[in-house]
């Protein structure tokens, strides 16, 4: 059976400017670009509205980063810190703020359907962006690391052999889980997973009570791990959870998949409140309550803890581990191959699909846990954090200021024939934050453990406020004539096929190509340095 071929049915529009090649417009998926969104998930274009998923399904594959071990270790070893009654104090806080911020994320991801990639053109420019996926597909392979190693201190803990051997089993299993996309395959292994963790905390819970008996001292447990800080216990703590700020972006890549009719409950509950207060809140008294019940060799890490868990449950407890981890690793593998993705396609030009950067992914983080680079990816990270809390500040104000203005994709140019090479604002407001946050975390002092990264949000919000004050049009976007979103009844309805690679994608996404006629071309074949050029050429001059 023949492919259907979107053109064949497509209507021809005239351009308003005579000279212009005509544009072929339909408003049904092209049946070429499907097939490749089922392995891509639309990672270099827009998510169309015929590609989202329901509230319910969106919830099954968010709860992925619901799972991870280190929601229940980070709140364990906090209340050795601070006491038990101050962290929980630091996770409520901690519920309410993620909460809030990626209840925003999420409804701009719905109702733009980008990436975090190219949302973040819009707020630092093409190349500036670059830097971002960079920083997020990097960030999303670390944790992968982590995780991965702790599903293999686990195995090795129940079955024995070199913890080399398990990295590699653990890598092999976690790539072929993440080569579906969202839509297709990802929502549909974590409503299996999803079960098996839910019981499984119950149970280890539980376990531990019987086998270790209940001591109600746990809830009024005072500090035990002398730890310098300037301020109350809760606040520490809250900053702990602030070095997790990747979430917001792992919020942004999954939220674009949801329909624009769910916002509010998407935002509430599956990315909002609802999930936070389980994720954060939950997660963390079990944490709490199994670190003061289990004894464990060593302190609190997520090594000593899952091997404490397998050691009391045996198979059972590999099993819940099993679920936690493939859960958690396939939204770190997810977010990783499509940033990645998305960076060598800007930067070097090389567009290939996203099974290729899953595999990637899952080569370079074996060989990160082979070296046991460990220590030097801590650092990494905890510098890292001030990146990305930086980040998250300058895109809610980005945001709140966007809403302002109009236009199609509400506000947010990100266009890679129309958007300026860098926005002078938003890279400075990133590197002037992100760098007093670097220098606070290296100074090591006590204000830097509770305020560095509260400093950083701050700092971010209140240098990207003012550079807006005085921002130029031409920060944001580059006046070029020739836009086709004007030449369509819809831009998210209407489908304009390619000049280049001949695939239909949504208007909204699509541009003029000056070096060709001005013929049509899409957001990823438009990533190429000579369209660019062309591009710039044909911009006023005077407002670049």
């Amino acid at each position: 059976m023949d492919t259907p071929d979107p053109g064949r049915d497509a209507a021809v529009l005239p351009s308003p400017a005579g000279s212009l090649p005509a544009l072929e417009v339909t408003r049904t998926d092209d049946p070429a670009v499907v097939a490749e969104a089922v392995r891509d998930d639309y990672s270099l274009h827009v998510v169309p509205r015929t590609w989202r998923l329901s509230a319910p399904k969106m919830a099954l594959a968010w709860s992925a980063v619901m799972a991870a071990m280190f929601w229940v270790v980070v709140a364990a070893g906090a209340s050795m810190v601070v006491g038990t009654v101050q962290a929980l104090v630091g996770l409520a806080a901690a519920t309410l703020v993620h909460g809030a911020i990626c209840f925003a994320m999420s409804r701009t991801a719905a109702r733009t359907g980008l990436t975090p990639g190219l949302f973040s053109r819009s707020i630092f420019g093409y190349y500036g962006a670059s830097i971002a996926t960079f920083v997020f597909a990097v960030t999303g392979t670390w944790f992968a690391v982590f995780e991965g190693s702790v599903l293999a201190v686990a195995a090795q803990a129940q079955f024995g052999g070199p913890i080399q051997l398990w990295y590699l089993v653990v890598t092999a299993c976690a790539i072929p889980l993440v080569i579906g996309g969202v839509r297709v395959w990802l929502e549909k292994v974590n409503a299996y997973l999803l079960p098996v963790f839910a019981v499984g905390l119950v149970a280890t819970v539980v376990w531990a009570t019987v086998k270790f008996g209940y001591h109600s001292g746990w809830l009024t447990s005072e500090p035990s791990v002398p730890t310098p800080m300037a301020g109350p216990g809760w606040l520490f703590v809250f900053a702990l959870y602030m070095g997790v700020f990747s979430n917001m972006f792992y919020t942004f890549d999954f939220a674009r998949m949801g329909r624009p009719q769910d916002t509010r409950v998407n935002g509430f509950h599956t990315f909002g409140f609802t999930f936070y207060f389980f994720t954060i809140f939950v997660n963390g008294a079990a944490g709490i309550y199994l670190a003061h019940t289990i004894p464990l060799a060593g302190g609190i890490t997520e090594s000593s803890l899952v091997t404490g868990i397998v050691k009391m449950m045996g198979i059972f407890g590999l099993l819940f581990i099993v679920a936690t981890q493939t859960k958690i690793n396939t939204a770190n593998f997810y977010v990783a191959s499509t940033n990645f993705q998305s960076f060598f396609s800007r930067v070097f030009h090389l567009t290939l699909p996203r099974i290729v950067w899953v595999f990637f992914v899952g080569v370079v983080s074996f060989s990160i846990m082979v070296l046991n680079v460990f220590s030097f990816i801590n650092t990494w990270l905890s510098y890292q954090g001030a990146v990305l809390v930086a980040w998250v500040g300058i895109a809610l104000v980005h945001m709140a200021f966007a809403a302002k203005r109009s236009g199609s994709g509400g506000g947010f140019e990100f266009r890679p024939g129309r958007v300026p090479n860098a926005n002078p604002g938003g890279l400075a407001a990133w590197v002037v934050s992100s760098g007093v946050g670097i220098y606070l975390i290296a100074s090591g002092s006590a204000v830097a453990t509770t305020w560095a990264l509260v400093i950083t949000f701050v700092l971010a919000v209140l240098v990207y406020a003012a550079a807006l004050a005085v921002a130029k049009d031409g920060w944001f976007a580059l006046p070029r004539p020739h836009d086709p979103r004007d030449e369509v009844d819809s831009s998210w309805d209407d489908r304009i096929r390619c000049g280049v690679c001949h695939r239909s994608y949504v208007a909204l996404e699509m541009d003029r190509d000056p070096r060709h006629g001005h013929r049509p071309i899409c957001a990823a074949c438009a990533t190429s340095g000579a369209f660019r050029t062309a591009a710039l050429a044909e911009s006023t001059p005077t407002e670049r």
